[in-house]
């Protein structure tokens, strides 16, 4: 009974390094986000400040690195031989996927979603994919039982918000171009995924028009870890009496 109390007190040590890392990575990346909307200002200052951002993000990713090899560490540490040891070890693997926590990889699909060239010559800042369109690949994606989901490498969540925001479409706070080539890519059984996204009125109308769609599947997709933090306020576990 003490070696499963010991086994549950390092997977909570797991799941709290996991939070700390992803929450240290987010407010670097933001601090970096908001310096690089400035450049066009190039002031000594703002140059200074942005290489020193860059400086500070390398670290933290290094940082960040090590905390993960740690990580594993308790991970594997808590994988013990016996049974109970073995189910907590896979319900922490089985939650950091679920959260995004860690680099996945598997049989899926890629999607291509590119802007096509206007013949008449209009102006190529045109907003040719909007954030519905976007969602709406998405849900189709998980009612085809995707696993893990990402745009441009940005990791999706139960928590993931996409949204137009002025000339860009945000999604995890980071900022994607509506007018240049967007890349989806899911993890799951491929012949479902593309049955779903190639059923007529998966992929919008509208979408269909404006830009060139293509798919391919693979037995190696790659989709990395999500950099968001995780804090819950409101939404508290209901104990059982």
């Amino acid at each position: 009974m003490k070696k499963f109390i010991s086994q549950i007190s390092i997977g909570i040590i797991c799941v709290l390094l996991g939070f700390m890392i992803t929450y240290q990575f987010k407010m670097i990346s933001k601090q970096n986000s908001a310096s690089t909307s400035d450049t066009n200002k190039n002031t000594p200052e703002i140059i200074t400040e942005n290489e020193q951002l860059k400086k500070s993000k390398v670290e933290m990713q290094k940082k960040i690195d090590d905390l993960d090899t740690k990580t594993k560490e308790y991970e594997t540490a808590a994988g013990g031989k016996d049974t109970e040891s073995e189910l907590l070890n896979k319900e922490l693997v089985e939650t950091r996927i679920l959260t995004g926590d860690t680099d996945v990889k598997g049989e899926g699909m890629t999607i291509y979603i590119t802007p096509k060239s206007s013949i008449f010559g209009s102006n190529s800042d045109d907003q040719k994919i909007n954030d519905t369109d976007l969602v709406h690949i998405v849900n189709e994606l998980n009612a085809a039982d995707a696993e893990a989901i990402s745009i441009n490498d940005i990791r999706l969540t139960s928590r993931s918000g996409i949204r137009n925001a002025g000339n860009a479409i945000i999604i995890n706070d980071e900022r994607i171009s509506y007018s240049k080539r967007i890349t989806i890519k899911a993890i799951g059984k491929s012949d479902i995924l593309e049955s779903a996204i190639s059923f007529p009125g998966a992929i919008p109308q509208t979408l269909s028009q404006t830009c060139d769609i293509t798919m391919e599947k693979s037995n190696k997709v790659v989709i990395t870890k999500s950099n968001r933090a995780y804090k819950f306020e409101f939404a508290k576990p209901i104990e059982k009496k």
